[in-house]
């Protein structure tokens, strides 16, 4: 395995936000990623998202980190629950299940994934699943998770009724 820092291009490099494709990730959660990553290279992502939006219970073979810009989002890493806000930041090991729910009203987070491209390729797909007016249809979803190497281990964080979350 070579040196990571080699690897990296020899020239800056400037992604623009307001250039980044906007992916509609159901009625109420936008994704975008401002730099897709690629062989040695990150991806750089924002996520908006509403009260309840969340991914389901899953792991992948690469690590990412979480920054929460603003709102309230729990977070269940390896069966154990953080709730980040504003400024908070979490690491997610590679391998390890995780899953997240927005608790506030919105949220607002950035990531930074080291998948060699496969999550960008993953949520492109997967968000016309999601737009499917009855749901996105989870068979179809566990596929599409598993092609880019994503295993889909359970149902997605759930709210209680008063606001405090529950897995």
């Amino acid at each position: 395995m070579g040196d990571p820092i080699s690897s990296l291009p020899a020239q800056p490099s400037v992604q623009r936000a307001a250039e980044a494709e906007r992916i509609p990730f159901g009625p109420t959660d936008l994704l975008r990623f401002i730099s897709n990553g690629g062989a040695g290279l990150p991806e750089f992502y924002e996520e908006r998202a509403a009260r309840g939006d969340g991914p389901p219970l899953h792991a992948h073979p690469w690590p990412s980190w979480e920054l929460v810009i603003s709102g309230q989002v729990r977070f269940v890493v390896d069966g154990a629950a953080h709730v980040l806000g504003p400024s908070d930041a979490i690491y997610i090991p590679a391998e390890v299940a995780h899953a997240y729910v927005v608790e506030s009203d919105d949220a607002h987070a950035v990531g930074i994934g080291l998948s060699a491209g496969r999550f960008p390729s993953a949520q492109r797909k997967a968000a016309a699943l999601m737009a499917a007016e009855a749901g996105p249809p989870m068979d179809q979803l566990v596929a599409l998770a598993a092609e880019h190497s994503i295993t889909v281990l359970g149902p997605p964080l759930s709210l209680d009724s008063s606001g405090a979350g529950q897995r």
